[in-house]
């Protein structure tokens, strides 16, 4: 689906200005990691500006930050259990000319998963002793964050990037002016969480903006809006189970050493969250560091080499000849390794700078050297995670599901078995089974991905096309659409 925002970009690229290559840097930077730069700006604003606000107390900032990280990363599991199939129904609706179920998708997907972060709201909500404006108030930015993943991935597809990147920037903004504002002059009764409140307030105030304004966009992108068969796309799931286990061992594969983490060496917060400090720090700033990666893989990867994929692809479904084709595939797969070498060497080159910064810049932020230590480790690791995903996704572009899925697997069961049994080593060895786990994952991926592309043309002409006609999402999807009066 992004394939058609490396269209776009490549145009600005082609202006040969200075100013387009930098908007396009930017847009693609938007795109690809809009969410996370949203969280990141905030979160570093707020940092700087309660300096000068008195009153808000280090257990407020905690709730605050805790609060946003568990939606954050709940809704990425959520929406990723169904992510790679409905990628997959809407590039097959396109393909098929049949656009008019493209947004009827998006209704039945966005209703589904909102069904499902509710009866897990609920789930927390019960358990969790606090007050219940403040769960109201969770509900409300995990329900936003799940719509918006699901728009980004509709609005991606469509190529509407530059809508996108204002979102994010006007969401950003106001929810930082909002919080600022706020908690300087602030007007509302005083009370222990009221900091919190406030900051909460905020934050989900600037997402909303930013889904309303995805929301202004998906409309005009798409202006013949047919709600006919809104889950069919559940049909999929028979179809293809092997997308969606691989959505879910990926998303939670991200997470699976944080859990394990906090059950054995973690603390509580006011009994309902749990969390371990210094680990949770260490990796989300770990994970910044490959935030260029995504720009380099779009801009990239999914520019030139599709390309060549393209004209492979084209010689084998429009009936070239063997040479055509042979010809092709070699040209695609010198590419292939002339652009994955780019980005491993470029974000190597940052991943190995922001390691020898970090000597000089944590202890200007932190006073534990258990952190430094654990993002040291962790870097090396998610360098190995981004990398595992640009894989997984180039094999999906040859629709090798089987090896996605193994690479995904591999890349949970890895992260979650090394992070076990390092675990008697202590918090010294915080780190080394997330990165060792990241690893094998990588190079697995690797192997994979050339392996199987260097035999594209076999798999192009020989591979078993058989799909499962029924099962129960057909069952599913059938019932849901009755009870939405689409069948």
């Amino acid at each position: 689906m992004l394939a058609g925002i490396g269209f776009q970009l490549q145009k600005l690229f082609k202006e040969d200005y200075y100013s387009s290559r930098l908007k396009a840097y930017l847009y693609s930077l938007f795109v690809t990691a809009g969410p996370w730069l949203i969280v990141i700006f905030t979160i570093l604003m707020l940092q700087v500006l309660l300096k000068t606000v008195p009153g808000v107390n280090a257990l407020n900032k905690q709730l605050f930050m805790i609060s946003v990280s568990y939606c954050f990363m709940f809704s990425q599991v959520l929406f990723g259990f169904q992510q790679l199939v409905v990628t997959r129904y809407t590039a097959d609706c396109l393909y098929e000319k049949n656009e008019e179920k493209v947004f009827s998708s998006y209704l039945g997907f966005s209703a589904v998963t909102a069904a499902a972060a509710i009866l897990l709201w609920l789930i927390f909500a019960l358990l969790s002793p606090l007050q219940w404006e403040y769960k109201f108030m969770m509900l409300g930015l995990f329900l936003l964050l799940n719509l918006i993943w699901i728009m980004l991935l509709y609005l991606s597809g469509a190529k509407n990037y530059q809508s996108i990147a204002l979102a994010f920037l006007a969401g950003g903004v106001l929810s930082v002016s909002c919080m600022f504002i706020l908690l300087k002059w602030n007007p509302f009764p005083q009370g222990e969480w009221t900091p919190a409140w406030i900051m909460m307030g905020s934050f989900t105030g600037g997402i909303a903006v930013t889904f309303l304004w995805l929301v202004n966009a998906m409309l005009k992108t798409f202006p013949n809006r047919a709600a006919s068969m809104p889950f069919e796309y559940l049909t999929y799931f028979d179809k293809y189970p092997q997308l969606a286990f691989t959505g879910i061992f990926y998303n939670a594969g991200l997470w699976v050493s944080n859990w394990i983490i906090w059950v054995s060496g973690g603390q509580w917060l006011l009994d309902t969250f749990r969390y371990h400090p210094g680990y949770d720090t260490a990796v989300f700033y770990a994970y910044l560091t490959i935030l260029p990666s995504y720009v380099i893989f779009v801009v990239s990867i999914e520019t030139r080499f599709y390309e060549r994929y393209r004209d492979f692809f084209s010689f084998i479904n429009d009936g070239g000849t063997l040479t055509q084709i042979r010809k092709s595939k070699a040209k695609m797969l010198l590419v292939l390794k002339q652009e994955i070498e780019r980005l491993v060497r470029n974000q190597g080159f940052i991943s190995l700078a922001v390691l020898f910064l970090a000597l000089f810049i944590f202890p200007l932020f932190f006073n534990a050297d258990l952190i430094l230590g654990i993002f040291r480790i962790t870097l090396i690791g998610a360098f190995c995670n981004g990398m595992t995903m640009i894989m997984m996704l180039l094999l999906l572009y040859f629709d090798d599901r089987k090896g996605a899925l193994f690479t995904s697997a591999a890349f949970f069961g890895g992260i979650a078995l090394f992070t076990l049994l390092m675990l008697p080593a202590g918090e010294a060895a915080y780190g080394v089974g997330f990165t060792v786990g990241s690893l094998l994952s990588f190079v697995y991926s690797s192997f994979r991905l050339f392996q199987y592309v260097s035999k594209a043309d076999y798999y192009a002409f020989c591979k078993s096309r058989h799909t499962p006609i029924e099962g129960p999402f057909h069952n599913l999807s059938r019932r849901l659409n009755r009870l939405a009066g689409a069948e």
